[in-house]
């Protein structure tokens, strides 16, 4: 099986097997959507696809990401910034612990996510607990983020301006 450094990113086919020419053009884009193993050693790894939008922007979506090492506060948010600077595009999150099982995760992983939308890290999310979609407006990310993070707040805690996600999610920068 191919596999390349590219980025700073050691990238792979999660399924089958690709050509480092095909691994190539799919990282840049415009090869057809395949789902992609990736990993920063030490820091994280997870899978992905990405895909060519009819409007010329990409697409990355993301199926698992875990994170490595012994401090890990933070790490999260640094690879999926990382990805989003590589191929300059929307994240979207897809079933975060629902059918794709991602390691160890559940409703609790939730919070991290809601944030990551909240911040304009990730675009959308769609999973068996939590819809989150791109442009919503305050009250709808109010209404499907309340059941998660009553409980789950952590020492940042949730961003405190509604109108943040917004101006990052209409091209503004925040």
């Amino acid at each position: 099986m191919a596999e390349i450094e590219w980025k700073g990113i050691i990238w792979k086919a999660a399924y089958g097997e690709h050509s480092v020419k095909d691994l190539l053009t799919i990282l840049k884009g415009y090869g057809p959507m395949e789902i992609l193993a990736f990993e920063k050693p030490g820091h994280f790894r997870g899978q992905l696809s990405l895909r060519l939008a009819p409007d010329g922007t990409k697409e990355i979506t993301v199926y698992h990401l875990e994170v490595m090492g012994a401090r890990r506060r933070g790490q999260g948010r640094k690879a999926l910034q990382c990805l989003k600077r590589i191929f300059r595009g929307e994240i979207y999150v897809e079933d975060p612990g629902g059918i794709i099982r991602v390691a160890n995760a559940d409703t609790a992983s939730l919070p991290f996510w809601i944030k990551m939308y909240r911040e304009g890290i990730i675009d959308a999310l769609e999973g068996e607990h939590c819809r989150l979609w791109p442009h919503m407006t305050p009250e709808e990310l109010e209404e499907a983020a309340r059941p998660f993070l009553d409980d789950h707040e952590d020492a940042d805690g949730p961003s405190t301006d509604p109108e943040r996600h917004e101006g990052k999610r209409k091209g503004q920068n925040a």
